[in-house]
This record gives C-alpha cells, sequence and structure tokens, in this order.
C-alpha cells in the first residue's frame, strides 16, 4: 500500500506538519509506504481554458490537457497509482493556496486513462487545511473538490479546517489540532485496511450529501448546497433551523453517477451549441476584437535576472 501526501504549503510549514503527522498515524495503522510531494516544487502552468480536455472527454477524445511541457504529467503518473491520498494545505483569505487551485484547474484535463484507472482502484481521501483566524469558511469544498478530481471515484474518509494559527509552525503549541490530524491519518489508514466497509468517518456537517457546511438560498424555503447541488427545505424545529433534504436529491448529487452524466451531458450540449453557431461567434467576436481598447503589458524582463 502506498499512500501519497500532498503539501500545499511552504517547506516545514503548518500544513506540512499536519500532513507528517497524519501520514505518521496512516503507517502505524496500516504500515503503507508513505511519500511526499511538495506541490510548491512542481513547474504548473495555468490552464487556458482551451476546453481541449473537456471536448475530449464527451466526444472519444483522451481528455488530456494541451499543456505538456510542465510537471503536470509527471504528478499525475506519481499519484495514480497510489492508495491514497491526502491533501494539506494553507489558507490565504478565505481560500486554499493558489497553487491548490492551480492543480484543482489542471486536473480538469488529467485524462480519461488516468479517469478510468481511478473508477476502477477507488482510492481512499482526505483533506485538511489550517488558516491564520477565522477567515476559512470558503475552503472545505475546494481542498475536498481538489482530493475528488485527482482520484474519480474515491471514498472521502475525512477532511476538516482550522484556523487561529498564523505565523510559521506553531501548529506544534496547538495539540488538539496535531491530534485531529493524527486522527484523519488513522481513518485513512482503517479505511485501507477495510475498503469494503470504507465510508466518510469526519464531522457530519450540514449537508448529508458530502458534508459541507455550505447552505444557499432557492427560493422560498428551498435552500441547496452550493457543492454537492443537494437540495432540501428549510424549517424551524424546536428554536433551530434545520434542514429536511430531498433524498433523491441527495442521492444524485454532482459527484454520483447520475451527477456526473447529467454534466457531461450539459458540457457536451454547450459545445454542440457553439459547433452550430461557429460563424455567429466569429462575427461577434471580430466586433470586439476591433474595439479601440488598449492591452498594457509588462515590460520585457532578462531571463538572466528572472528569479525561479
Amino acid at each position: 500500500m502506498r499512500i501519497v501526501g500532498l503539501s500545499g504549503g511552504r517547506r516545514s510549514g503548518n500544513n506540512e506538519l499536519m500532513l507528517k503527522t497524519a501520514l505518521a498515524a496512516a503507517k502505524q495503522v496500516c504500515g503503507a509506504e508513505l511519500e511526499i510531494i511538495r506541490l510548491q516544487d512542481l513547474k504548473l502552468r495555468d490552464c487556458i481554458g482551451c476546453e481541449t480536455c473537456m471536448r475530449g472527454l464527451t466526444t472519444g477524445g483522451d481528455g488530456l490537457c494541451v499543456v505538456r511541457d510542465d510537471d503536470m504529467p509527471w504528478f499525475s503518473a506519481a499519484v495514480k497509482e497510489a492508495d491514497a491520498l491526502i491533501l494539506a494545505t494553507p489558507i490565504y483569505d478565505l481560500i486554499p493556496t493558489g497553487t491548490v487551485v492551480t492543480l484543482l484547474n489542471r486536473v480538469l484535463g488529467i485524462g480519461k486513462e488516468y479517469q478510468t484507472y481511478c473508477r476502477t482502484h477507488p482510492k481512499i481521501g482526505a483533506a485538511m487545511a489550517l488558516g491564520g483566524s477565522d477567515w476559512i469558511n470558503l475552503t472545505e469544498p475546494l481542498m475536498d473538490l481538489t482530493v475528488r478530481n485527482l482520484s474519480k471515484g474515491s471514498v472521502i474518509v475525512d477532511k476538516f479546517v482550522v484556523g487561529h494559527n498564523p505565523a510559521p509552525s506553531m501548529v506544534v503549541l496547538d495539540e488538539a489540532v496535531l491530534e485531529r490530524a493524527a486522527l484523519l491519518g488513522r481513518r485513512v489508514g482503517e479505511a485501507l485496511m477495510d475498503r469494503e466497509h470504507a465510508g466518510f468517518a469526519g464531522d457530519s456537517g450540514v449537508c448529508p450529501a458530502c458534508h459541507c457546511n455550505l447552505l444557499e438560498p432557492r427560493g422560498g424555503a428551498r435552500v441547496g448546497c452550493p457543492y454537492c447541488d443537494a437540495e432540501g427545505t428549510a424549517v424551524i424545529r424546536d428554536g433551530s433551523l434545520v434542514v429536511e433534504w430531498d433524498a433523491d436529491k441527495v442521492r444524485d448529487n454532482r459527484f454520483g453517477p447520475a451527477g456526473d452524466a447529467h454534466h457531461r451531458a450539459d458540457i457536451a450540449a454547450s459545445h454542440k451549441k457553439a459547433g452550430e453557431n461557429r460563424e455567429r461567434i466569429r462575427q461577434r467576436v471580430q466586433e470586439l476584437e476591433d474595439f479601440d481598447g488598449v492591452f498594457v503589458q509588462p515590460p520585457k524582463r532578462d531571463p538572466s535576472t528572472t528569479k525561479e
């Protein structure tokens, strides 16, 4: 067995110390081989939004990103056959680091062969994040989505987000956080030892499908999870706001088979519409290309003085 830890922040920073704690606990349970990939060590170019990968996935192509001259091919090969992935990321202004978000974007083009392998060899997944204050609320869905997209069909067994550790490496003073990281690691190890019965073992959250704590109004008393799209009705019960969730909406959330099929069909229909209106699109684009705007660019830099 092999567990790969993904460190989204600085060397020996808070998130990496949490990750090491979790990995050590997992190894005690299942004896797995451990590896850590520091995401900041990777040269990852930004997604360019060309839609080549999505068109490929919906039309029988390989679904691979057109960007091949960076470390993404190496990274996908390094994590493809891992039995478990644990992501740890710092939180910058409510969300994970730009490095993690870049990875999340690029994973869209990881390819059909990789996705098929993960669906037939499900991974165990977990994620955790630590911020410097209470500005942490939007991180959980993004870190969860990164792990899910890296391992289609995976079982997410645990995740948590905490704050109030702004200084480098100060998390070693917070025994409660380190113990929570160790618990996450033990849950990963236990799931690897009994994959048949593996399931989510973390905090239940508000949403019963993805365990997210975000809600959005959807008209009247209807509310939904903005992450997985489960829906329900908000009611006051014994003085508390609760949600009576629709069983079918929970079952057919974005990350189940029905939700995935709907997503692919939606993308395919949109590309079909674009193809049928190619000439109209070209004409409208040309109208805007003729706009008398000015693009401002930075000065050219001397490569010999540019820091890597």
